[in-house]
């Protein structure tokens, strides 16, 4: 597959941090359950702002509108696909990209926990601490990635 000419598809992350200061990670119904790990976020739509698109993400991942924006990072991630990912987009969403770039924020949830709950293609959510975050951020260059947004935003 010839990857040159293929788009990044536009993405949010949101590092959402709760007044215990634990972070909350999901593990997605695309994901094999309880091993693969990510912060929620999603897809930019056409006319949104990232900053649109994160919280409508985060309401329709958690069915909660308690967060608050605090920060966008002034890291972008990108990273590439493997060819099977990028197929099985272009047969869900009939569009080609060679991986995503992701526009991330730190955003902080004003709620209780038991107000969060799966919501579309969530299989299920954890609060961890930042120690815990490498048993969950397995993908490469996702802890990683974690920390420099992390760093950015904690003093």
């Amino acid at each position: 597959m010839n990857r040159e000419g293929l788009k990044y598809r536009q993405s949010t992350l949101a590092v959402v941090v709760n007044k215990e200061k634990k972070f909350l990670v999901v593990n997605k119904k695309a994901y094999e359950p309880d091993r693969w790990w990510s912060f929620p976020g999603g897809g930019i739509d056409t006319g949104e702002t990232p900053e649109q698109a994160v919280m409508r993400e985060l309401l329709e991942e958690l069915k909660s509108n308690k967060f608050e924006i605090i920060g966008r990072s002034k890291h972008d991630n990108q990273y590439e696909w493997p060819d099977e990912v990028i197929e099985k987009t272009f047969k869900e969403k009939g569009k080609h990209f060679r991986g995503t770039q992701l526009v991330q924020f730190w955003v902080k949830f004003l709620g209780e926990e038991h107000e969060i709950r799966p919501g579309d293609g969530i299989r299920t959510v954890k609060w961890v601490t930042r120690k815990e975050l490498k048993k969950y951020l397995l993908f490469p260059n996702q802890l990683t990635n974690a920390e420099m947004v992390i760093q950015e935003f904690v003093s």
